[in-house]
């Protein structure tokens, strides 16, 4: 295996930097940031994710994150999927799974493959102490320079306690020098706290750190009048906010999104 990267620079020569590499020159023209995966709404395309960038996507237990993942690498592999639309490049994906077992991972791996048509990475690491699931994150990135989209699924997992500040704060800075070291979107998956239908926060101070960090917060939760359905909304978004859209499934896990219309309420 590689040597691992270092990314504490807790040790490194601060007057060895050069301030002035670090200054932005406005009459310079720094281009946009490449678009990896947009949704298609009213004829035009609304980005969604952006390169060497990071999202969140979060939602209650079972709400079908895993699904609209699913999705998600659909139309970055195939070009389109339903409503998603990509045109993206360097388009090779790697998923890190710190939860499900062998079985599970093997199966949302075989859905992947299927409705994507082609394999990707698909790791499962929750046996893996937390050094090693960031080298494995690392190793990959470095070793495949057109991956340019990664999932880590559940991020929480990358540290001891989600509510400890400092803690929080390392694993949101390793998250940050990743994506510009690599120029790679990394789709951050969070569990969120409270009961309410519509008013979950991300799970802990980390889920404070990343909803400032990231470009799209994206929320998913089970649609109260018909539990079949998910309900997929930008919770907050850097660029356009796209419309709610709806995800559905079937028994084989093939995921199937819609647009979404408020329910009819009668009068009474």
């Amino acid at each position: 295996m590689s040597e691992p990267i270092i990314l504490n620079m807790e040790h490194a020569k601060t007057d060895e930097i050069d301030i002035s590499q670090f200054i932005v020159d406005p009459d310079i023209e720094i281009p946009e940031h490449t678009p990896i995966l947009s949704i298609r709404q009213y004829g035009r395309n609304i980005p969604i994710f952006t390169e060497d960038n990071s999202s969140l996507l979060q939602g209650k237990a079972k709400s079908r994150k895993s699904t609209l993942l699913r999705a998600f690498c659909a139309a970055i592999s195939a070009g389109e999927y339903q409503l998603l639309k990509s045109g993206y490049a360097r388009d090779e994906i790697a998923i890190v799974d710190t939860e499900q077992g062998a079985f599970h991972c093997w199966r949302a791996a075989k859905i992947i493959k299927n409705i994507a048509h082609r394999s990707i990475p698909y790791y499962s690491v929750s046996g893996l102490s937390i050094p090693e699931k960031k080298f494995l994150v690392e190793d990959h990135l470095k070793r495949n320079p057109n991956c340019g989209f990664m999932i880590l699924d559940n991020i929480v997992h990358f540290l001891n306690n989600f509510n400890d500040p400092t803690e929080s704060g390392e694993l949101n800075q390793w998250l940050i020098k990743l994506k510009s070291d690599y120029h790679v979107h990394i789709c951050l998956v969070l569990h969120e706290n409270g009961s309410d239908f519509g008013n979950g926060k991300a799970k802990g101070h980390l889920g404070s750190l990343l909803e400032n960090t990231c470009e799209s917060i994206i929320r998913i939760e089970k649609d109260s009048y018909d539990k079949g359905r998910s309900i997929v909304s930008a919770k907050a978004m850097r660029g356009l906010e796209f419309e709610s859209f709806v995800i559905e499934t079937d028994y084989q896990g093939v995921p199937y999104l819609s647009e979404y219309s408020e329910p009819k309420t009668s009068k009474l």
